[in-house]
């Protein structure tokens, strides 16, 4: 199968791919497997429900997904309607997905695990929109009238639609939403079957939770390429021997995770001679792998499996370059391993301070898998993407990623951030989303949010609080849960009677890391 000129949106590339593979499984579960034909009937089902709701092109669903199998066929069935999703997590603090409910105002609510109806039943009171259970019980019968019905709205869907929005951390305390692009997952795609060379003989373990993006990777790539898919709960993901079996047991061939749950595999010894058997690439980015880590990783599996890094922003459609490593690469265990080259369809420019290209500086992506911006945000997408107006490059998009890179013989190398956004267990945090929800606490006057990297392979998260009261640190952390999710919780929480500050009157954050250095 070949991607040609009448995949321009991801509803065609998929009724191809249901055609194909109808009798093979799609999602592969502990009690059973379920079929791309199974599959395709729920999608029917499912965008019936929809389009009786008045859901039609441009608007906007969210999905409290907890990895049942009605939730993917909700994705796929919005794709062919050309509605965007957005996957919400249903364990987050109540406070932070209202905010991203407020900013993509969904005219529906989907969540898929009973066990969280009283949160979902408050996120969709105060967003004001119908809330729906995911249940097969409910699923509506389908005629040949509404698969024609169907059929007209996806023939309008162009590759400029909003497939989904994806999340993330935002600075101002109320996260971003990354407006993704059918057309922008179709060179995902296309991309991804190349390098890996997919088939419809390999299983994908999706270990990422569906409101991350390096899900992506796993539920575009992998369905989109006939391949199977095995959904990995969360209660796994504690569970070291457990999840190594399971993934296992579903003979898996494609891993992508962050590095960090790697390296706890590797710690707690879960890779054990002789599971994993049928892995032939593990894939890994989100956050940066140290070599000296890496390098017990790649003795264990280098003789069976390719060991890839990726990279890329969620505002780049997840994934923009990969690196396969090779013994070669450890002859030095000190720092990262490359990024390696961009993919192809990329462009870039790497800016110095003055905004002069250089060979050092801040990554800036440019062309077709720039995403749409920040979804009802211009300000921040006017500041972060931009239409290049020079003759070389006319009116191509580029965003500014924030990450300082070097370039050497083509190859890109990881050097830092340019601003104070760190990567933490995988995900993208801007220390100010941390710094706003402690304010918010009526016993905090002022909070400043550090990052301290204990060693080469790990870091956590300090915050320094001033306070209005006396206050334990315990007490605020178990206030501070309530705001943010687990993974932007400090680490430690030093409470001070104010905040130092520097020339410019603010925050000394180079002073508060100073101190976690004596």
């Amino acid at each position: 199968m070949s991607l040609t000129l009448h995949h321009y949106n991801l509803a065609h590339l998929f009724d191809e791919v249901l055609a194909a593979h109808a009798a093979r499984p799609a999602l592969r579960y502990a009690s059973s497997d379920y079929t791309y034909g199974q599959l395709g009937g729920w999608i029917d089902s499912l965008a019936v429900l929809l389009m009786a709701k008045g859901l039609r092109r441009g608007d906007v669903i969210a999905i409290g997904h907890d990895k049942q199998a009605l939730s993917y066929a909700l994705m796929l069935a919005a794709i062919r309607l050309g509605v965007a999703y957005v996957n919400i997590d249903v364990a987050s603090p109540i406070a932070r997905t209202s905010r991203i409910l407020q900013v993509s105002a969904p005219s529906l609510l989907f969540y898929d695990d009973s066990a969280y109806q009283a949160d979902m039943t408050e996120l969709a009171k105060a967003q004001g929109c119908e809330l729906l259970l995911l249940d097969f019980s409910s699923l509506p019968r389908v005629s040949e009238v509404d698969r024609e019905l169907q059929r007209q709205c996806s023939r309008l869907v162009d590759g400029a639609t909003i497939a989904y929005i994806m999340f993330t951390s935002g600075s101002t305390g109320v996260p971003k939403g990354v407006a993704v692009t059918h057309q922008n997952v179709l060179h995902l795609i296309a991309w991804g079957r190349e390098r890996f060379g997919i088939t419809d003989q390999d299983n994908f373990a999706n270990l990422s939770p569906m409101y991350f993006d390096n899900s992506v990777f796993d539920f575009y790539v992998g369905l989109f390429c006939g391949a199977s898919l095995s959904p990995i709960h969360r209660s796994l993901l504690a569970k070291p021997y457990e999840l190594v079996a399971y993934v296992s047991d579903r003979a898996s061939t494609i891993w992508f995770s962050v590095p960090s749950a790697l390296m706890y595999l590797m710690a707690m010894k879960a890779f054990a001679p002789g599971v994993l058997k049928h892995l032939r690439a593990i894939v890994f980015g989100g956050e940066g792998y140290p070599k000296v880590e890496l390098k017990k990783l790649y003795d264990r599996f280098s003789c069976q499996a390719k060991l890839v890094n990726v990279y890329g922003p969620t505002e780049c459609t997840c994934i923009c370059s990969a690196y396969t490593l090779g013994s070669d690469d450890f002859q030095d265990i000190d720092g990262l391993p490359p990024l390696g080259y961009l993919n192809p369809n990329f462009d870039h420019r790497i800016l110095d301070e003055n905004n002069h290209d250089a060979t050092e500086g801040e990554l800036c992506l440019i062309g077709p898998n720039v995403a749409a911006g920040y979804f009802n945000d211009l300000e921040r997408s006017d500041a972060a993407f931009h239409t290049i107006t020079d003759p070389n490059r006319f009116m191509k998009r580029m965003y500014r990623t924030g990450d300082l890179v070097k370039e050497v013989g083509g190859r890109l190398h990881f050097v830092g951030r340019k601003d104070n956004q760190i990567k933490h267990m995988g995900y993208r945090i801007e220390l100010e989303e941390i710094e706003n929800a402690l304010v918010r606490l009526p016993q905090v006057d002022q909070a400043a949010v550090v990052y301290q990297r204990t060693q080469a392979a790990y870091g956590k998260l300090v915050a320094y609080v001033a306070c209005t009261s006396e206050v334990d640190d315990k007490t605020l952390l178990q206030a501070l849960a309530k705001l943010v999710p687990d993974y932007m919780l400090p680490a430690r929480l030093i409470l001070m009677p104010k905040l130092p500050k520097n020339a410019n009157g603010k925050v000394d954050r180079q002073y508060l890391r100073a101190l976690l250095d004596q």
